[in-house]
């Protein structure tokens, strides 16, 4: 659940709350106690009507009740059986019906609903129905109306605040976000108050970090550039020891390590030009099963079973050499790290316009915890740098970057049964 969720719900909480806490002290400890002293002064009133127009002969009551009626501003009249009780829906409904000094009263709840009270024997007809001008139930009613009123308003208001407090949090969570999907060139707008100050910092740790994460970039670039030169050399000195007839396997030996760190240098160099957009993309149009056709082809997987799968007319624009060095840097991983009889499958698929090219293995997989780390440099998964395997951690890292400068993405799971898989998702057309 996001904050603004939670803050939300806490404003809708504490209004709600709030207007609950106020009907109880308005309509229960102060209307309540009001209204029930006047029900029992018009309870008073009429008994003292029937008590009056008891004293008087049968045919004289309704001009006695007409003249009270009068004298007291309240409307009385006479009936022979119980008004019909009316539906529930407009406040109305079954009467309540009680004793009180030897009267029976009839009352029942809604708008200007009259009291009754029972004139002939055991309570019974003719009745007297009294009515009182004032509707003693529209306080409580309108006092309901307006906390809804409030609550409304209170809610609207609280929802609103919620949203302008916590506009510049949301604003720093998301510059953290893009700053933490390598969008280091971001920033947020500063100022004096305190949402202007905390950006002001963000603002200086960005640029410190990407001022950091710029010049290892170029110093890796500047190191792996001049780092050819010296890699020359050596091939030449490897060159003249065979001519000068030294043990050719020491020779052969050193022209492995020399290959080793040239590939390690290349890695780097690309890298670094990939991070600083120095390098463009050829693309091209080319058919994604010609292009797992050379790349199963020109990586050594030993006995491994391999299984392609990959349409015939599933056609990309993309750099041909990048691509290639994507699939054969996958390829040469599962050669490493998986069983020598571990089965290999790289398959494509068609997903709108993206293009699915994955690499899956049947070998041990990787932890989970290391999953989202598999394509920073340097890291691997087995933790280890020995020589049986080699390399530092830099062909997924590669992976990465070229897809990522193709516009599309790469994402690593484990396997259900063993094993991992590495997806592309690459554009279809650029």
């Amino acid at each position: 659940m996001s904050l603004r969720v939670r803050v939300i719900l806490a404003v809708v909480a504490l209004v709600f709350l709030t207007v609950v806490g106020a009907w109880m002290v308005a309509g229960g400890a102060v209307l309540g106690p009001l209204v029930g002293e006047l029900a029992t002064e018009r309870a008073d009133t009429a008994i003292f009507a029937a008590r009056r127009l008891a004293s008087v002969p049968a045919d004289e009551r309704r001009e006695v009740a007409h003249e009270l009626s009068r004298d007291l501003g309240i409307r009385m009249r006479l009936l022979d059986d119980l008004p019909e009780p009316r539906g529930r829906g407009r406040g109305q409904g079954e009467p309540r019906v009680y004793e009180r000094d030897g009267y029976t009263l009839y009352t029942v709840r809604g708008p200007h609903a009259p009291v009754l009270v029972g004139m002939g024997t055991d309570g019974g007809a003719p009745y007297l129905a009294v009515h009182f001008s004032v509707d003693l139930d529209q306080p409580q009613r309108n006092v309901g109306l307006g906390l809804v009123v409030i609550f409304g308003v209170a809610l609207f208001a609280g929802v609103a605040a919620s949203r302008w407090v916590l506009s510049p949090l949301e604003v720093a969570s998301d510059a953290m976000q893009r700053v933490a999907d390598g969008d280091l060139s971001h920033r947020v707008q500063a100022g004096t108050d305190a949402a202007g100050r905390i950006g002001g910092t963000f603002n200086r740790m960005a640029a410190r970090v990407q001022g950091l994460v710029d010049g290892q970039r170029e110093l890796m670039a500047a190191v792996s550039h001049e780092l050819r030169t010296p890699l020359t050399r050596m091939r030449l000195q490897a060159e003249l020891l065979r001519e000068q007839g030294a043990d050719e396997r020491r020779v052969q030996a050193l022209e492995a390590d020399i290959a080793e760190v040239d590939a390690l240098v290349g890695e780097l160099l690309e890298s670094a030009r990939l991070h600083q957009g120095q390098l463009a993309l050829k693309v091209e149009e080319l058919r994604l099963a010609d292009l797992v056709d050379e790349a199963v082809a020109s990586v050594d997987l030993g006995g491994r079973p391999v299984a392609v799968e990959v349409p015939d007319d599933l056609v990309l624009t993309a750099d041909r050499t990048r691509l290639r060095r994507v699939l054969t840097n996958l390829l040469s991983n599962v050669g490493k790290y998986t069983p020598a009889d571990a089965a290999v499958e790289v398959r494509a698929a068609e997903q709108g316009e993206e293009a699915l090219l994955t690499v899956a293995d049947r070998g041990p997989g990787v932890p989970e915890e290391a999953l989202d780390r598999l394509f920073d440099p340097f890291f691997r998964a087995e933790g280890s740098r020995s020589r049986r395997t080699g390399g530092l951690g830099l062909g997924l890292m590669l992976v990465r970057q070229v897809v990522e400068a193709h516009g599309g993405r790469v994402r690593a799971e484990n396997r259900q049964g063993g094993g991992l898989a590495i997806t592309c998702h690459l554009p279809r057309r650029r």
